[in-house]
């Protein structure tokens, strides 16, 4: 039996929380997405797609079928609608996942990621469609080269890996993973006797308490 624990919460930069997240238990999948373009934009994006993901495959037969499907579909809603001059630069990232038995597929678009912890081992499945920037007087930021709704068709990335008896699968949003390392994650997680659901709201309170402003998501398998 599969087990789900997810906590969302909004950070100080934007009016709303723009990240959305989605499980569907009895399909294997889970998703998280983290909005772009700031308020009610990011929102409607991030939102958008995880309506699609629900609509498309809580019936469907093909799990990673549908879910690679609905992604494109949310992609071409999100470009049609950000041609809106209100909505213009607004976009999502997505990392989801689709759990049968004891395979995983992976696929993500942008900077939000997945992890697997075995055995006390943090394992990154995912890596950040982003790059460093510079912005003037050695301030250098992250900026995201890939999400829904830049162009009209987006390139997922796929990639699968195992997911055994005792492993958790842990989703989560830049507000987390910009703040916290991996070594501080890997800590986090390992913490010793206490719940998931404890772990899971340290690391969004943790990186609170190191100044992250941004919205912040989490959602665990196990």
């Amino acid at each position: 039996m599969v087990h789900v624990v997810s906590i969302s919460h909004k950070g100080t930069k934007s009016s709303v929380n723009e990240d959305a997240c989605i499980a569907l238990a009895s399909k294997g999948i889970f998703v998280v997405a983290d909005g772009v373009g700031g308020g009610p934009s990011g929102d409607f994006a991030s939102r958008t797609l995880v309506e699609e993901i629900d609509s498309m495959c809580r019936d469907g037969e093909h799990s990673e079928e549908d879910l690679l499907l609905a992604i494109q579909v949310a992609n071409e809603k999100i470009f049609s609608a950000a041609q809106d001059s209100r909505l213009n630069g607004m976009a999502t990232t997505v990392v989801a996942v689709v759990l049968d038995q004891e395979s995983l597929m992976v696929c993500h678009v942008g900077d939000s990621r997945a992890y697997r912890l075995r055995s006390g081992q943090l394992t990154p499945l995912t890596k950040d469609h982003s790059k460093i920037v510079e912005k003037g007087n050695d301030v250098r930021k992250q900026v995201v080269t890939n999400a829904l709704g830049i162009r009209e068709s987006v390139k997922v990335e796929i990639s699968r890996s195992d997911f055994v008896s005792g492993d958790l699968l842990f989703l989560m949003t830049d507000g987390v993973s910009d703040v916290l390392d991996d070594a501080v994650i890997c800590e986090i997680l390992n913490g010793a006797n206490r719940s998931v659901s404890d772990r899971v709201l340290q690391l969004v309170s943790e990186s609170e308490a190191r100044g992250g402003k941004d919205d912040k998501t989490v959602l665990c398998v196990f």
